[in-house]
């Protein structure tokens, strides 16, 4: 088997997925061979001396870098290349790829395709019928792409409220769609039927569509001790929603929260809570034994996203430790949550039911520790590990003949 992801550290929930497959699949004695672009902060791996070389996106570029980075974000002729001598060399029976847009780009699918191999491709977000990734626009939940519309996104700068990002983005939607890449992919995975019957609407057109949802290790105990506070685990930007969570804790008194992770909007964020007077502990990007010893010592975690989140890594962990979830009536949170009864669902956006929802969560210890429990049971049944590799095992199985 060979795994593709732009990158091969554990950068996010996308990476950890991929290098925990990576991991399995060896476990279960699979030849595994891993296709990831050039990185300072990627793990060692024999396969590196085919990557492609690192390219920056962020920062300050000049007038030519940012040529080169937005044509190479479109379609890599460097990723084809070294590609196809990847899979030449190694002679994978599958292809397995996840996040790729933009660093690898769809030069990876035209690779594997010109040397006949079956391309399977599991779904970290909506990218493939959205070219902003994440449903939104300027803030608000948007699908006005479905059917391949894809000069929406331009016409409202929805990549990251830059011009130049949003038409990168839609020009690469537009010659993938008349290239017939994603029309290619022989089998996709969605982590949940949320995404799944979502991007079937908006028109991707998959031959297979096949939901597997994600792993995650557990049951176990949390650490023992005294609970308090909340915690948050994941991105700072925007369609996070986490300003709504500091704007709800306003007021109440004694609540502390950790926030654990890092992007644009960290001393927005720091700001914002000094200013509301609420304590917040901001640590960074931390590992995840360190997010393990947060669990292990909130009352609650919280996801208070705004846009359409599949099944974040961060609610199974915490489900699996038995920590209580309070998250946005949204996407795929409300499958892995069982419509609230395996944690507390609110409208997104709303700091006042947020505030509400928090103060009877922590006015009922009982309900909370039952909907803990109950959560444990779950991800036992439906997100166990070995399970998980069954089912992408039964995947590859007819494809690798």
């Amino acid at each position: 088997m060979l795994l593709v992801n732009s990158f091969y550290y554990p950068r996010g929930g996308d990476c950890v997925h991929a290098l925990n497959l990576e991991k399995g699949l060896k476990a279960r004695g699979h030849s595994v061979a891993v296709f990831a672009m050039q990185h300072p902060m990627n793990l060692d791996s024999v396969w590196s001396e085919y990557w492609p070389k690192y390219v920056e996106y962020g920062g300050k570029l000049g007038i030519v870098e940012q040529v080169c980075a937005a044509w190479r974000g479109v379609y890599s002729l460097e990723v084809r290349r070294k590609a196809e001598h990847l899979f030449r060399e190694f002679r994978p029976d599958v292809v397995h790829l996840h996040s790729v847009h933009f660093h690898l780009t769809l030069a990876v699918v035209a690779a594997a395709k010109s040397l006949g191999l079956p391309v399977v491709w599991t779904l970290h977000d909506y990218r493939t019928v959205c070219p902003a990734t994440h449903l939104l626009r300027h803030g608000e939940l948007c699908e006005a792409c479905a059917g391949g519309h894809y000069w929406h996104c331009l016409a409202g700068r929805c990549k990251s409220d830059s011009a130049a990002k949003s038409v990168v983005t839609t020009v690469e939607s537009y010659l993938s769609a008349m290239r017939g890449h994603l029309r290619g992919i022989d089998t996709y995975v969605a982590p949940s039927t949320f995404l799944a019957e979502t991007v079937t609407r908006m028109g991707l057109g998959a031959r297979e569509i096949v939901v597997v949802p994600n792993p995650v290790d557990g049951p176990r105990e949390m650490a023992t001790g005294i609970r308090s506070g909340m915690l948050y685990v994941g991105r700072l930007s925007h369609e996070k929603g986490v300003d709504v969570l500091i704007r709800a804790l306003q007021g109440l008194t004694g609540m502390e929260l950790h926030v654990a992770g890092d992007g644009p909007l960290r001393e927005q964020l720091e700001a914002l809570a000094a200013r509301l007077g609420v304590a917040a502990t901001f640590w960074g990007w931390v590992d995840p034994d360190r997010i393990r010893s947060l669990m292990g010592s909130a009352a609650i975690l919280c996801v208070p996203s705004t846009c359409y989140e599949n099944c974040p890594s961060a609610v199974l962990e915490a489900m699996s430790a038995g920590l209580p979830v309070v998250a946005s009536d949204l996407g795929g949170l409300t499958e892995l949550l069982e419509d609230g009864r395996c944690g507390s669902l609110v409208p997104a956006g709303d700091v006042a039911a947020l505030q509400a929802c928090i103060q009877r969560a922590l006015a009922s210890p009982a309900e909370l520790s039952a909907m803990a429990e109950r959560a444990q049971v779950r991800v036992a049944t439906r997100h166990d590990p070995e399970l998980f590799l069954d089912r992408i095992e039964g995947i590859y199985a007819p494809l690798a003949g």
